[in-house]
């Protein structure tokens, strides 16, 4: 048996765990209800692994990419799994102050605002990489 993944398939197993800190955290009425804080940060923790996680999956497989395009779609999508949860924990970030929420949302800020760093470098590199030099730029060889 061979098994393979892409980078589609670890977004799509890491997405439930975004999803579930969603439903934990509109399950309580607020914060101070009896075990709210504690199923909360279990979740958050659980969410900041995956994040890291997933994003280390992502530079390794931007660095094995054979092109630019699978470079750019790999930061493009790592970008949108972290606004995913950016606008969960938005709403949920008050609500769940003490319970690390707050810390939990600038830690995936933090790798939204660098895989959009990325992405935006590898778009850049994919314009260069299309331009022509002007005429007489560089010198001729013999």
């Amino acid at each position: 048996m061979k098994a393979c993944l892409n980078f589609s398939d670890i977004l799509e197993v890491s997405q439930p765990q975004i999803n579930e800190m969603q439903r934990i955290g509109n399950s309580y009425p607020d914060a101070a209800a009896p075990g709210a804080c504690e199923a909360f940060t279990r979740q958050v923790r659980l969410v900041e692994g995956i994040v890291v996680q997933t994003y280390g999956v992502a530079a390794a497989l931007a660095k094995k990419a054979d092109d630019l395009d699978e470079v750019s779609d790999v930061w493009n999508r790592m970008s949108r799994f972290c606004q995913s949860a950016l606008r969960i924990l938005a709403d949920l970030k008050h609500k769940y102050a003490y319970c690390g929420t707050p810390q939990l949302y600038d830690l995936i800020l933090d790798y939204k605002l660098a895989a959009d760093k990325r992405y935006k470098g590898v778009m850049e590199e994919a314009t260069c990489q299309k331009m022509e030099f002007p005429k007489g730029l560089l010198p001729k060889l013999n």
